[in-house]
């Protein structure tokens, strides 16, 4: 089996750290956010990301400056 690589990771204002680990060998893609843990297959993950990343561009537009 495959190991999981840390592609991304983060700390939040509040100290939560994020992370984002790929298996190659699995196809997967993990999101960690705090205890939190999301498994995606990598193809999922690339849809997820469009609809956050578009989402993401609505708040920004709407937000006054």
């Amino acid at each position: 089996m495959g190991t999981q690589k840390v592609v991304g990771q983060t700390i939040l204002p509040n100290h939560t750290e994020c992370k984002v680990l790929y298996n190659q060998f699995m196809g997967t893609v993990e999101i960690e956010v705090g205890g939190t843990s999301l498994k995606f297959k990598a193809n999922s993950f690339f849809v997820i990301h469009e609809m956050l990343r578009k989402a993401a561009a609505r708040i920004v537009m709407q937000t006054e400056a």
